[in-house]
């Protein structure tokens, strides 16, 4: 048959020092009290999974929580302030340390994710080499297609390459903005149409 779970006596008792008083007997069955409670809490949460030691962090989340209110305790020297429901104030503050265990470990979990292995090193290596090839083969092709606009059709490219609007364009051609436009992209239909092989 296996032993009984050890109770929180274990961990408040350890916490005493000699000179300090026995732990209180209503803190230890507050804390018995709602340690199932504080499990259950940790079952819900399920974690989805991602923790399997999410039992141990609990555990040591619970110590943390009966060791800091014990201590307070003992400071106090029996003058402390009366607290309503004692597993109540256990439960909430174990919540709450609990939770904010669990942000770090998500982010300690999500740092080791961060870093790369050699594979996967090598796998962004290639792929950017292949968009780095990519861009070089578009700048070539968009030069060779300047080289063989006509004078107007590549002052048009470069007034627009610099941001003008094709009314501005227009004012300075002396003619409509809605008549560069239209000539502009009838003139690289037919110069793709030219490289491509088609025309």
């Amino acid at each position: 048959m296996p032993a009984a779970e050890p109770g929180p006596e274990w961990v408040l008792l350890d916490a005493q020092s000699p000179s300090a008083p026995r732990s209180d007997s209503e803190l230890v069955n507050a804390a018995r009290s709602a340690w199932p409670k504080a499990l259950a809490h940790v079952r819900n949460e399920q974690l989805h999974g991602r923790y399997a030691d999410s039992g141990s962090l609990a555990t040591e989340v619970w110590e943390g929580v009966l060791l800091s209110v014990s201590k307070t305790f003992a400071r106090m020297n029996g003058r402390r302030r009366e607290v309503g429901d004692l597993e109540a104030y256990l439960l909430g503050t174990f919540y709450h340390r609990f939770s904010r265990a669990l942000r770090k470990e998500r982010r300690r979990e999500e740092t080791i994710h961060l870093v790369a292995s050699a594979r996967e090193l090598e796998v962004l290596s290639t792929a950017s080499r292949a968009v780095q090839e990519r861009a070089i083969e578009g700048d070539i092709h968009a030069q060779e297609i300047v080289e063989r606009m006509d004078d107007w059709s590549r002052k048009v490219w470069v007034a627009r390459e610099y941001g003008y609007s094709w009314k501005d364009i227009g004012k300075t051609l002396g003619v409509s903005g809605d008549n560069v436009m239209f000539r502009f992209r009838r003139r690289m239909k037919i110069l793709r149409e030219r490289l491509s092989g088609r025309g």
